[in-house]
């Protein structure tokens, strides 16, 4: 009997030192990342507040990585589903479970045909894969036919990858800038080139006139 308590006792101690090395590793990735601490800390419990991530709401990832899928479980802390896509299939593992979609962010509305989403994360995909000024157009207008009239559009690109996104108008058609309370409608990250642009969906266009 002893030795069992024993065994219990030692399987404990090295759950509790393994799931504290989890949570130092991952402050320490966060610490170097300021951008995803911004994220995970300001922006994304700003928008909860905003009501954008209440329960039954959609929220739609786009890009997904080994560090994206902590995004997916805050989005969901706060009561919406989480859906995920990207267009390489090798990062499926990397999307949310069940609720992952394999394609082209330009090609939203015939992935998404019958889904509109209260909010659209859309960061670190301007400037890595969609450059062209042409190719940003044809995604905003994509992001603007899946989701909801007045629906939150997160941006995140970098200033040493592309152009200001806000000067070149990719996005005037469909979206607003929009102030996040707490956030404002740009959020310059200090520590690297990371910037967040806030939108919302504008209500007086159509998706079928997209």
């Amino acid at each position: 009997m002893w030795h069992r308590l024993a065994e219990v006792s030692v399987q404990c101690a090295k759950h509790a030192v393994s799931a504290s090395f989890r949570a130092w590793l991952r402050d320490l990735r966060t610490g170097r990342s300021p951008d995803r601490a911004v994220l995970a800390n300001v922006i994304i419990p700003a928008l909860a507040g905003a009501q954008a991530l209440v329960n039954g709401s959609d929220a739609l990832w786009i890009g997904c990585r080994r560090y994206t899928t902590r995004y997916y479980r805050l989005i969901e802390r706060h009561g919406a589903r989480c859906w995920t896509l990207d267009f390489d299939p090798d990062v499926q593992r990397f999307g949310r479970a069940g609720r992952h979609v394999v394609g082209d962010i330009r090609k939203l509305d015939s992935l998404f045909p019958d889904q509109r989403f209260e909010s659209v994360f859309c960061n670190g995909v301007f400037g890595f894969g969609i450059d062209a000024m042409p190719d940003q157009i044809a995604a905003c207008a994509a992001m603007a036919a899946v989701m909801k009239p007045g629906g939150w559009m997160l941006l995140g690109w970098n200033t040493d990858r592309i152009p200001d996104p806000l000067i070149g108008g990719v996005a005037d058609r469909w979206f607003e800038p929009s102030s996040l309370p707490g956030v404002g409608r740009r959020k310059m990250v200090e520590g690297c080139t990371h910037v967040y642009d806030v939108f919302r969906r504008r209500s007086n266009v159509q998706a079928d006139a997209i």
